[in-house]
């Protein structure tokens, strides 16, 4: 097999990869967070994130003492948060095969599971 024919394997297959992986919009976005409990690891920590109805959200990762408190909303299809040091705002894609949501920014991935309500544990 040339060059050529490898190539178009790996293309092929890197896109077949990445088929399961669809960004949500604004409003799926909003459906997914709003009133909902966010688990992931972010920055080799678990973390918990809980998206408030009001647009308070609630961010802690394993260690800390409490919880950083900020803003969040959905808006141009990607979700954002401002916790003091001004607003960051992210992609939200999910991973229908595995059934789990990423945060994404410039070399950022962050992996989460949505549970319904507040929950403090997972």
């Amino acid at each position: 097999m040339n060059r050529l024919h490898l190539a178009l394997l790996a293309l092929l297959f890197s896109n077949f990869a990445s088929a399961a992986e669809v960004s949500l919009n604004t409003n799926e976005i909003e459906t997914l967070l709003n009133g909902n409990t966010a688990h992931g690891v972010h920055f080799k920590a678990r973390t918990t994130q809980y998206f408030s109805n009001s647009g308070l959200t609630l961010w802690i990762k394993d260690g800390d003492a409490s919880p950083s408190e900020g803003k969040w909303q959905a808006k141009n299809d990607k979700y954002c948060s401002d916790f003091g040091g001004g607003e960051k705002c992210y992609q939200v894609a999910e991973d229908k095969e595995q059934g789990i949501y990423y945060f994404l920014s410039d070399g950022f991935r962050a992996p989460f599971i949505v549970k319904p309500g507040y929950k403090s544990d997972d």
